[in-house]
């Protein structure tokens, strides 16, 4: 029987890391850990993983499945594969659940007519996905006006958001971290002016994120048990008009307003008001309403439910990669600006109780499919 492996799958920007910069903040992986270690799994390597960014979700899957196959072979032989997947790489991950892979469609990325074929062995391997903040019936953010530019439809509305956003990418204390991680997500140099012009002028992921596209691949039938799914949902406060990070209160607002387009994805807000969804440090903070549109930032939160939740998290889209504000408790001098404020007050407890959580849930599923690192409970 093989042992069990984690893999964490990266988002839009699609990098494990360059240089000394990490998609997932090093706490991650050593929270991660950490947790396991706490519930008696050891020797389960966690690794970091890249995918190929802005590149549609089709494939984006075939990727995923040629890095999970290197992987074996670093490892000395096939391995039982628990993904955790941020944002993007949450979706990537949970499409390998299903009964039948994803192909390319044309104008977007659609269910295949056949079952897994070459690829069946390697994705009966996976054994279970967690999903952070991802997009499983698509953002709101899809509509608008920047993202239809992106797929191809321009206007004066994109125009004017466009020289928003540069303007309000600016008008934060530090931009270091922000162009910083930006970067980190370029191909080499010399291919850099065609990552942006594709980001710019035919981003494939954006069309495959519009909801219309993410529900119908939801739709597609799990290949076993649904159980192997469980999601972290995030949901930021709403913000002010004066709100003091105007790029973060401008993609709020398109998500938000991008949801009126929309009719709401099939889930039910009441199965996320449970307490025991609630991370301990935030026990005691109101959420929003949490209305089709409300979001993190990036991805509207409703959109973001499928499998067993396992956590409502009152941040943003990036607090939950460790990339938060974080300051000197002797100074408090910031030691970390983060990449979004959004005003959640996320900060280390809640980082780590979150991390706890999905611990919990990978231990429960590497038991229950039987590691021998571990045994069967």
């Amino acid at each position: 029987m093989q042992a069990a492996a984690i893999a964490l799958v990266p988002g839009f920007f699609g990098f494990d890391h360059r240089e000394s910069r990490t998609y997932f903040a090093d706490r991650f992986i050593a929270g991660l850990r950490s947790g396991l270690a706490a519930r008696g799994v050891h020797d389960v390597p966690v690794i970091a993983i890249s995918t190929l960014g802005i590149a549609s979700l089709w494939r984006r899957q075939r990727e995923l499945l040629r890095e999970l196959r290197a992987l074996d072979e670093k490892l000395g032989g096939a391995r039982r594969w628990h993904l955790v997947g941020h944002s993007t790489g949450g979706v990537d991950a949970a499409l390998l659940l299903r009964e039948r892979p994803v192909r390319d469609g044309g104008e977007h990325t659609v269910a295949s007519d056949d079952g897994w074929t070459t690829d069946r062995e390697m994705v009966s391997r996976v054994m279970s996905v967690v999903t952070i903040s991802s997009p499983h019936f698509g953002t709101a953010l899809a509509e608008s006006a920047l993202a239809r530019w992106s797929s191809g439809h321009p206007s004066l509305a994109a125009v004017r958001d466009a020289a928003s956003a540069a303007f309000d990418l600016l008008r934060r204390d530090d931009l270091r971290s922000r162009v910083g991680f930006f970067f980190s997500a370029m191909p080499k140099v010399s291919q850099t002016p065609f990552f942006l012009a594709q980001l710019a002028i035919r981003d494939e992921l954006a069309r495959d994120l519009h909801p219309k596209v993410s529900t119908d691949l939801a739709t597609i039938p799990f290949r076993d048990d649904e159980a192997r799914l469980a999601c972290v949902v995030t949901v930021a406060p709403r913000p002010p008009k004066n709100h003091p990070d105007k790029l973060f209160r401008d993609m709020w607002r398109w998500t938000f307003e991008g949801a009126k387009n929309l009719a709401p994805p099939p889930v039910d807000a009441s199965s996320l008001a449970a307490r025991e969804l609630r991370l301990g440090p935030q026990a005691s903070l109101p959420l929003p309403p949490i209305d089709p549109g409300d979001n993190d930032g990036v991805v509207s939160t409703l959109r973001q439910v499928a499998g067993e939740p396992l956590a409502v998290v009152l941040g943003d889209h990036v607090d939950v990669l460790g990339r938060y504000q974080r300051a000197s408790l002797l100074d408090g001098k910031v030691i970390d600006p983060g990449l979004l404020t959004s005003g959640a007050r996320f900060g280390d407890d809640e980082f780590f109780a979150l991390l706890d959580r999905v611990a919990s849930r990978l231990e429960r599923s590497i038991r229950r499919w039987g590691d021998p690192v571990t045994g069967p409970r």
